[in-house]
């Protein structure tokens, strides 16, 4: 078996209202789908980086370096690939969107290996568990807005809830203060706070939150290097009680060495779609198990092709240490018609399709009816 082709595409759906996770605000939903062919008729499907908005960058990075570089190998030689692609980029990056575009090919390559050998990804990977309960994670609104969300998503069956927070102190405190009133202790409660405080500031946050009972606060800290990312939060979690996560924008497992020397955070979050796809997410998770850290990946919510959700999954049921999975609030095109059976959230939890690959497949008119122009 050769790879005869290489592809990336936008895909997504406009939004009547931007939705905003923080620092980003998106206007589509989508992202950057990639497939992998072969010449004996077998594709594989991946997602890389958080969003279609990045296609400009990535894109030609797939479409016109890395996909013709692997073209005419056996895809089946999976960490062969990754090590290929990743020396390819030792003059021109390493750290940055070109990692984004190794993940979206090599999660295409996880799914081709599980389609040709006729087994779900996790189960390659080793399974674990066949099921993980899901987080439920609004983008930021109006307090009164979230707090409906929240407390429809606790009727229809989640027990966690992650929100958003920015850099006001009070404002913060006041929404997740109305939530926990709103929901009780039916649900634990997690607050992303997307790099919006100084030292101080955060500290005094996670000050507050103790007494509100959240079970994590996530990178609070602005950082501009991961020298400065590892020592900010490194000093936080010195002063506080509060669990901290982090990690979801680290590229590679190299970059989270000084990051679990330090125990800068109890939960790490690498990301399928950017870190080095699903085989560098593995190990990041496994080099987390070593210092009994927990891992709770990082899928993005400005995307909602629903693949990266599909290969968050199959990575977090192949480990003991990963007991959560984030989960978009707000659907998107993977649900409206882009895939032919995406995941779903039942009574709390993501059981996974127990079909071959990532168990999830483009619609036969996917490209032409979500073709994003970027």
């Amino acid at each position: 078996m050769k790879i005869t082709a290489v592809t990336a595409t936008p895909l997504g759906s406009p939004l009547q209202e931007q939705l905003r996770w923080g620092a980003m605000a998106v206007g589509v939903k989508g992202g950057i789908v990639v497939q992998v062919e072969t010449d004996e008729g077998v594709t594989g499907i991946g997602e890389a980086g958080f969003s279609a908005e990045y296609f400009p960058t990535v894109g030609p990075i797939i479409n016109n370096q890395l996909g013709p570089m692997i073209c005419g190998t056996d895809p089946l030689d999976i960490a062969a690939l990754w090590q290929r692609m990743l020396d390819a980029t030792h003059m021109w990056g390493r750290r940055g969107i070109e990692t984004y575009a190794l993940s979206g090919i090599d999660i295409a390559l996880w799914d081709l290996l599980g389609k040709v050998s006729g087994q779900p990804v996790y189960r390659l990977l080793g399974a674990a568990k066949q099921r993980v309960r899901a987080y439920f994670a609004p983008s930021l609104k109006p307090v009164e807005e979230i707090v409906a969300e929240a407390t429809a998503a606790v009727g229809s069956g989640y027990t966690a809830l992650k929100l958003r927070v920015d850099g006001d102190l009070d404002k913060a405190v006041h929404l997740v203060g109305s939530v926990r009133d709103a929901v009780g202790d039916r649900a634990d409660l997690m607050v992303d706070a997307n790099m919006s405080y100084d030292r101080r500031g955060a500290l005094n946050l996670a000050r507050e939150l103790e007494s509100l009972k959240v079970s994590w606060l996530e990178e609070p800290i602005l950082s501009r290097s991961v020298t400065q990312y590892v020592d900010d939060h490194s000093w936080l979690a010195d002063r506080v009680g509060i669990a901290l996560a982090g990690g979801e924008s680290l590229l590679t497992r190299y970059e989270y060495i000084d990051l679990l020397r330090r125990r800068t955070f109890d939960i790490l979050q690498p990301d399928c779609t950017s870190v080095g796809g699903i085989s560098e997410a593995k190990r990041v998770a496994d080099m987390a198990s070593t210092w009994n850290l927990t891992c709770v990946p990082h899928i993005a919510c400005s995307s909602g092709t629903g693949v990266a959700l599909a290969a968050g999954l199959h990575m977090i049921l192949a480990c003991q240490n990963a007991p959560l999975i984030e989960v978009d609030a707000y659907g998107g095109p993977g649900w409206d018609g882009l895939l032919v059976d995406p995941l779903v959230v039942k009574d709390g939890y993501v059981e996974v399709q127990d079909r071959p690959g990532l168990g999830v497949e483009l619609a036969p008119d996917a490209h032409v009816r979500f073709r994003v122009d970027k």
